[in-house]
C-alpha cells in the first residue's frame, strides 16, 4: 500500500499514522525530479544536511520548509547528465507541480528551487 497524505489519517483513532503535507511534498518532489530524463540522482551535500527526515530514513537532496503564507518551499539538489540545465530545471519544476496537483496538494506547493550540484558526462559513471 502506498502511503500518502490523507486528512482522514490524521483523525483520532486512526491506525494509519498521519503524514504531513511537508513530508508528502518532499517525497513527491524527489520522485518527480528523479524521473526526469537528464537527472541521474540527488545530492545531500558533504555533511548530509540537504535531506528531509522520513521516519528513520532520509530523503537525500530535498528539503521542504513552510513559508509565511502556509505553503511549502521545496529545494532540490540534483546530479544531472551533461544536458542544457535551464530547460531541465523547468521540466523538473513542471513534473513536481504535476505530482503535487495529482496528490491534491497544488495549493500547498510554493516555489521549487533547483540546484545542480554536479554534472556527469557519462550517465553510467558515479558523480565525482
Amino acid at each position: 500500500m502506498q502511503e500518502g497524505f490523507s486528512p482522514a489519517a490524521a483523525g483520532a483513532g486512526s491506525t494509519v499514522p498521519a503524514v504531513s503535507e511537508r513530508l508528502v511534498l518532499a517525497r513527491l518532489a524527489l520522485a518527480a525530479a528523479l524521473s526526469a530524463p537528464g537527472v541521474v540522482g540527488s545530492d545531500a551535500g558533504r555533511l548530509g544536511t540537504r535531506t528531509t527526515l522520513d521516519g528513520l530514513a532520509r530523503l537525500p537532496g530535498v528539503t521542504a520548509v513552510v513559508l509565511p503564507d502556509g505553503r511549502y518551499g521545496v529545494s532540490l539538489y540534483l546530479v544531472a547528465r551533461l544536458v542544457p540545465l535551464h530547460p531541465l530545471a523547468e521540466r523538473v519544476r513542471a513534473l513536481v507541480a504535476r505530482a503535487a496537483a495529482t496528490a491534491g496538494l497544488a495549493a500547498a506547493l510554493g516555489p521549487v528551487d533547483i540546484a545542480f550540484e554536479n554534472v556527469v558526462e557519462n550517465a553510467g559513471a558515479p558523480p565525482v
